[in-house]
């Protein structure tokens, strides 16, 4: 049991990162799509999402997953294509990722004087300090596979990378929805 809660506190930190990382940015996220040759929604009508998604903890629904999937379902109903529990012609699965990275960047410090003495400065002494900040960043990535079902190929995929902050921590759903909102805008 407690292996299922450590799997699931670990992709919980991983959604929030990834949610975070989307947030972060005053531009937004970086988004990438990527599609199949020739690939359009004309022969497709139905979507499922893949039973369990990459982003369950087993067979346990998480609640990153439950907030992807409800963000997804709204962009691809509003694409035309409608939800079915299972069978659909679509296939829809998430892969959420983070990654962290330290940055160093050199500074000085003052310069430090100091002299004391009844009748003027006598004895003094001089310092000057060097110092390397260090800043640790996390990125995260989500990522949709849109599969076709019937043939078991990936027709479609889209990613967002983004700075992970303390506020896309805090409002997770959001980071969530607005990522998922920003790769469903490039499909087709």
């Amino acid at each position: 049991m407690n292996h299922l809660i450590n799997k699931a506190a670990v992709r919980v930190a991983a959604l929030v990162s990834f949610v975070a990382l989307l947030t972060a940015c005053s531009s937004g996220p970086r988004i990438v799509t990527n599609s199949a040759p020739g690939f359009s929604l004309a022969g497709y009508q139905t979507f499922s999402f893949l039973q369990p998604l990459s982003t369950d903890n087993g067979n346990v629904r998480t609640l990153l997953s439950s907030e992807l999937i409800n963000s997804a379902q709204r962009e691809l109903e509003n694409a035309g294509l409608r939800h079915v529990d299972r069978g659909g012609d679509l296939l829809v699965n998430f892969v959420v990722s983070t990654r962290e990275t330290l940055q160093t960047r050199p500074s000085s410090g003052a310069s430090i004087h100091h002299g004391a003495g009844r009748y003027g400065t006598w004895g003094g002494y001089s310092m000057s300090v060097s110092t390397t900040e260090v800043v640790q960043r996390t990125e995260g990535t989500v990522g949709i596979d849109i599969i076709d079902a019937q043939r078991q190929q990936l027709v479609w995929e889209g990613a967002a990378t983004g700075r992970v902050t303390d506020q896309v921590r805090q409002n997770r759903a959001a980071a969530v929805d607005l990522a998922v909102r920003d790769i469903f805008a490039q499909f087709p």
